[in-house]
């Protein structure tokens, strides 16, 4: 070979742009890359199987011949899916850029830490889900940190869970999700080396702008508006709806809007004269005049706030017959309001809607914030200006959800909670019992002062739905010992109503019985629907020697923001901030009843009911007869209640 040829070999060998350097340097930028998509895509896959899982476990859930919806929920929830994935792809993305110089052991072990928390963190937030997600029949959310801040009431929570299942779910998950995290994801990274001076640079800024590109699977795409949770709403059923979220998504959206306080109202959807026109005519300012149902001015009164009383537990409402046969003997003897709904489906929403006649609003409870609860109105404030003697009993930890400096603030004057019962009464993972409780509440209503308001809010009835007693209802699911813990209550409750009556003070009191909500249990039969009103319609029972009429039933519909006012005009004590409840007694209207519904509400009057979501523009589920009007009014208090809530 010439000399001549030889050179040329040599020169074409060495052309710039095809040197071993540059050939690592773009080796070195496909590895980094591949890995980012091999992370978005693992994670994308791992999201829809996730929901066929939760799909498979609640399959009971699923609406005859929704396979179709069932078939699209995969389909509406993808974007989500890869939103979250991506999410859990901008780590590693940030990881690998800022280390393009870094020793590959020193990239592997960052990497490696990183993916030994997501693949132990998603497994178990989604199985978290799936577990709170029988008693609770909402995807995990926010809420979750504030049973977190008080572990025994978290504690007490899971209990009602099927660990067992539930853990070997999990345990499985672990090993799975390892296993392939290893062999898809993390094989590749023996191809990264380290790189030096402007190649490190150049890998660094070409990292940077493909990273940003992870912003639009972030966002959900290019539209205007970001994904939210109605984006992945598209059929009337709730539950397959809710089966389209992705677990991870919705508690980290939910947890960063707990954690502002909102300054806007974002259900501004009619003009401001048109919703003050509705609201006064729901809730007139001048309320007409009642006639008194009571035998003297100023009775004693006794609330009692039972956890989960839904009127699917009670036979005369049509419920499950025998498992609160004592309240239905009790019923015959007082007021029994038939066509009341709870005001939210959370302890911290019901008890602010009893106490303060204050409606939930969408994403938010009032009591956890405590500058806004404390300008809320309550029952006790008012009784005691009146002149009644104060005292609250719960056999729970007061701290919990804001509860203590939310009724302390109302003016209770005497807090029994947890600490005030002795290690041989706390037998149950929330607290003291109910008959516990409630006997302590008897002996001390002997020696309180005259009039007295004292309100108890039983536990028993919370999951995990344990009690001190044998079962009536055979069998071990969630729904048996749902009904056994309601059985035990009604029956503590009755052995409180049957000492009460024969007490010198029971001819001058009243007591109330009251839902602080409904529930999602027991399950209904196979085949049959269950709708939104059926899980918030609670009973409401008025008696005592205090009252002038006995087994009468008031059919008006109502809710739970109508006790406070109700309760004041019958005493005679203005109800002045009290703006969101009706005097049952008085007037010739149905009435009607409202409660938030996540981004939403659900309207009820005679002319039936609507459940509307406010992001996805449309009824979620109606009744016949109900339409527009139903729409307009729901709206209306939406818009009109959020706005309250924004200026407390």
């Amino acid at each position: 070979m010439s000399p001549h040829t030889l050179d040329d070999s040599t020169i074409t060998a060495t052309t710039p742009g095809t040197d071993a350097a540059t050939l690592g340097w773009r080796s070195a930028l496909r590895s980094r890359i591949g890995i980012l998509i091999r992370v978005l895509c693992f994670w994308t896959v791992w999201f829809a199987a996730s929901r066929a899982l939760f799909l498979f476990w609640f399959r009971d859930l699923i609406p005859e011949g929704a396979a179709p919806l069932v078939a699209r929920s995969f389909l509406f929830g993808a974007r989500m899916d890869l939103s979250s994935a991506a999410y859990l792809t901008a780590i590693p993305w940030l990881i690998l850029t800022c280390t393009v110089a870094a020793k590959r052991s020193v990239t592997q072990r960052v990497l490696g830490v990183w993916s030994a928390f997501v693949v132990v963190f998603i497994p178990l937030v989604t199985m978290t889900d799936i577990g709170t997600f029988g008693p609770w029949r909402r995807r995990l959310d926010a809420s979750l940190w504030m049973y977190l801040g008080t572990p025994n009431e978290a504690y007490a929570s899971a209990s009602s869970i099927a660990v067992v299942p539930l853990f070997g779910m999990l345990a499985l998950l672990f090993v799975v999700t390892w296993w392939s995290y290893r062999r898809v994801v993390r094989r590749p990274e023996g191809r990264l080396e380290a790189l030096r001076g402007v190649q490190a640079v150049g890998a660094g800024v070409a990292l940077l702008a493909s990273g940003a590109l992870l912003a639009i699977p972030i966002r959900g795409g290019v539209q205007w508006t970001p994904i939210n949770e109605s984006t992945v709403y598209f059929s009337r059923s709730e539950f397959v709806n809710m089966a389209s979220l992705n677990p991870g998504w919705y508690l980290l959206a939910t947890t960063v809007a707990q954690q502002h306080v909102p300054t806007r109202n974002p259900y501004l959807t009619l003009p401001g004269p048109e919703v003050e026109q509705i609201v006064d005519s729901l809730y007139p300012r001048q309320r007409a005049t009642s006639a008194s149902l009571l035998r003297t001015s100023r009775p004693n009164v006794i609330l009692i706030i039972w956890e989960s009383f839904t009127a699917k537990v009670v036979e005369r409402l049509g419920g499950r017959p025998g498992v609160t046969p004592q309240f239905d003997r009790w019923s015959h003897q007082g007021i029994f309001f038939d066509s009341l709904f709870a005001s939210g489906d959370r302890s911290a929403q019901g008890l602010v809607s009893i106490l303060s006649g204050f409606p939930s609003v969408p994403n938010e409870a009032i009591m956890t914030r405590p500058t806004k609860a404390a300008r809320l109105p309550q029952l006790g404030q008012f009784m005691q200006r009146a002149g009644y003697h104060t005292s609250y009993y719960y056999g729970g930890e007061l701290a919990f959800a804001n509860m203590k400096a939310y009724l302390i603030n109302g003016g209770f004057e005497r807090l029994i909670g947890l600490e005030a019962f002795g290690a041989t009464d706390r037998n149950s993972k929330w607290g003291a019992h109910d008959h516990v409780v409630l006997s302590r509440m008897m002996g001390d209503l002997q020696r309180e002062p005259r009039p007295f308001f004292s309100t108890v809010f039983t536990l028993s009835s919370h999951e995990p739905f344990e009690v001190p007693v044998a079962a009536t209802f055979p069998g071990a699911d969630e729904s048996v010992k749902f009904l056994n813990a309601h059985h035990y209550s009604d029956a503590s409750i009755a052995q409180f109503l049957d000492s009460a009556s024969t007490q010198p003070w029971w001819d001058s009191t009243l007591v109330i019985i009251v839902a602080d909500h409904g529930s999602p249990l027991p399950r209904p039969a196979q085949g049959v629907t269950e709708t939104v009103p059926d899980r918030h319609h609670v009973p409401m029972l008025w008696l005592g020697g205090a009252l002038r009429v006995r087994d009468t039933v008031v059919h008006r519909i109502a809710s739970s923001v109508d006790l406070a006012p109700t309760l004041l005009a019958q005493l005679g004590i203005s109800s002045e901030g009290f703006r969101w409840g009706q005097d049952l007694f008085s007037g010739a209207r149905d009435g009607h009843a409202y409660f938030e519904y996540h981004d939403g509400f659900t309207f009820i009057d005679r002319a039936g009911w609507l459940v509307y979501d406010e992001r996805a523009g449309r009824a979620l589920e109606q009744s016949p007869g109900a339409g527009a009007q139903q729409q307009r009014l729901g709206a209306a208090l939406l818009q009109a209640t959020f706005a309250d809530y924004l200026s407390r």
